[in-house]
Formats: structure tokens, sequence, C-alpha cells
């Protein structure tokens, strides 16, 4: 059942003659998101509303102005293979319509037919979402990342967040520190990786690029009967960045054989790391420079122990930025990417072959 206010809210955006329904959906843990069912002129039109979280976007005018202008930039692209999910301006042509409790609102195109995947994907779906990802990358190679805003700043500035690290680590503020001390020595065992990627972005070798941010599967929309990619979603993250972040954060969360936060053993699905390293080579393998191929493989073990970093730092500071469902939520969390951590450092000759070979021929 929808509730006037929603209703009244898409309103702002598109005059309708009939609210039918609005629906939550997805599963997403910072924005709201609902289906909107109206009817105008006695055709029945879908489209999607979002409440945009600004406790975590803090800018969202900034948000609002780099998604307008990747979806501009992709409309001028004659051969872009996927649908472009631009906003849809309110009747006072703003891209967002702010409520009276201070909310943030905006409207996309709803696409009929079409899934999310919310579990591990198999080797196809990785396929298909690794390219779509590529394929945005390959479309975004000319556009002039510096015209862009940080929607979150210092996101994977790793330095700033060992620096973070560090301070809780002296402050012990939950006095946690002594269950989590093999986790945080695994950590600094790994301090190797961060300070590598961080000098090849400070000497510029690594060209800064156009970069998603948020490359799980469940960002790309795939159609319900033949598996193929639709459209790549979820642009809040969308910023200047490396190649390197955006391949990292595919092996992450389409490779293990469990969800982040799972306890026990992790492995890699070897099957769909292949599909993925061969999807995402396909569109972007003759733009990447070879010192971006060379190092993509150590990507993949940046953001993995990125990832480890601010699970970690969460649970030594008293779990204050990640929801949680129990007391040792985080530091579960922390080992277990720190599990997917040494298992991508023991396959890296591999990931690399992988690399290497796919999108040839």
């Amino acid at each position: 059942m929808h509730t006037p206010p929603l209703s009244g809210i898409i309103r702002q955006f598109i005059p309708f003659d009939t609210c039918f329904a609005v629906t939550p959906i997805g599963a997403g843990n910072i924005n709201d998101t609902y289906r909107v069912d109206i009817q105008i002129n006695g055709k029945k039109q879908s489209w999607l509303l979002q409440r945009l979280n600004h406790q975590v976007f803090t800018n969202p005018d900034a948000v609002m102005r780099n998604i307008r202008a990747v979806a501009a930039h992709l409309e001028q692209q004659d051969d872009f293979p996927l649908r472009i999910p631009a906003p849809v301006a309110t009747s006072e042509g703003k891209w967002l319509h702010r409520d009276d409790a201070g909310n943030y609102w905006r409207v996309f195109p709803f696409y009929d037919n079409t899934f999310a995947p919310e579990h591990l994907p198999e080797p196809a779906v990785a396929f298909e979402a690794a390219r779509a990802y590529g394929a945005f990358l390959y479309a975004l190679r000319d556009f002039p990342a510096n015209e862009l805003v940080e929607t979150i700043p210092g996101f994977h500035d790793t330095e700033r967040r060992w620096a973070v690290f560090e301070d809780i680590l002296k402050k012990n503020p939950a006095n946690r520190q002594k269950q989590a001390q093999a986790e945080i020595d695994a950590l600094f065992e790994a301090r190797t990786v961060f300070t590598q990627v961080h000098r090849l972005k400070q000497s510029g070798e690594l060209p800064r690029r156009v970069t998603h941010n948020d490359t799980k599967a469940g960002n790309v929309l795939l159609d319900t009967q033949t598996g193929r990619a639709v459209a790549v979603i979820d642009w809040d993250t969308i910023m200047p960045g490396t190649v390197l972040s955006d391949f990292g954060d595919m092996v992450r969360t389409f490779a293990p054989d469990c969800p982040e936060d799972g306890s026990g053993s992790v492995n890699l699905r070897l099957d769909t790391l292949e599909a993925l390293c061969r999807g995402f080579m396909c569109p972007t393998a003759g733009f990447l420079t070879a010192l971006e191929r060379q190092n993509l493989p150590l990507g993949a073990l940046w953001i993995i122990g990125e990832q480890a970093l601010r699970f970690l730092t969460d649970y030594l500071a008293g779990d204050t930025y990640y929801k949680i469902k129990y007391t040792e939520h985080n530091l579960v969390r922390a080992r277990n990417q720190l599990a997917l951590f040494q298992e991508v450092e023991r396959h890296q000759t591999l990931l690399q072959e992988m690399c290497s070979g796919a999108g040839e021929g």
C-alpha cells in the first residue's frame, strides 16, 4: 500500500492521474528505494523513487550533478550497450525534492523484467555483471574525471584510513584490542600492499579515471529472460579513482564462497573468478594501460584489505559506523576479509594469468 506522503513526492516529478502502489524494493543499507506504479492518461507506468541518505552523502546536489554529467556523456554515445538510468527532473527543473522533514528524494526509470543478483553470483552472472562494469568504464574513458566531485571524500584514501586505525589502536575506546590482536597483527602484515598502491597513485602512473566504486553484482540489472546485462545502477559513488578499485571490489564480492560476514574458512570460486576476469577484460583490454592491467590483482588485495581495515577499525571503535547484529559482528567481518585476502594472495599468479589471457582473441 502506498502512503499519501510518498505519492505526493512522486507528483513533484511526474504529474499522474492515479497512484496504485508504492512498494519498497531492494536490500540497500544506505538509501530507501520504492517502486511507484501510477497511471497517466489511462496508461500504467512504473518509476523508481529513492530517498538519498544525506547523512552518508553530505552534499546531495553534488551527487546529482555527478550523475547527470555522466548520464549526459553516455547519452551522446550511440554504441553504449546499456540503458542509462538518468534522473528525472522535478516540475521546477531540479534533480532533488527536499521534503518538509529535510529528506532528499529523486526519481529514476524503473526497468521491467529485470533483476539485481542478491546472492553470490554464478559464473554466467559474474561474466555479465563484470562485462557491464567494463563497458561502463570504457564508455567513460575520455570523461574528464576532475570535473566530478568526490561524493564521499577520502573513500579510497587508505593512508587516511590507516591513520584513523592507528589512532583508534592507541586510544582503544571500546577496550577490545586484546580480543582482536590476531586480526590487528594480520593487517600490519598486509601493510605493504597498501603502501604499493599508495605509491602508484601518488606517482601519477595510474590514470585517474571515472570509476563506479561499488561494483557488487547487485548493482547491475540483468534481463529476467536472457540473463544479459541491462543497466549499471547505483551511481552515487561515481567519482575520480583508479580502475584497480572497481576490479578489486568485484573480486571481493563476486569470487568468495561465502558472504562477507560468514564465519569459518573462505575459499575462492575459481570458475566465477575466471568468468569475471573474462567479462571485465573484454571491453577494457583495449584502453587499460599495461600498468593498470599488470596491477589488477594487486587492486584485489588492496580493496579486500581496505575493507578488513574498515571493519576492524569499527569494531575497535565500538561499532560506530556499520550496522551490527551481535557484539563481534564487525570482528567476524574483518576476520572473513583477512581470510579472503590470504586466499587471493595465494592465487596471485593465477589471477595475473586470468587477467593477461582474458579479452584476447
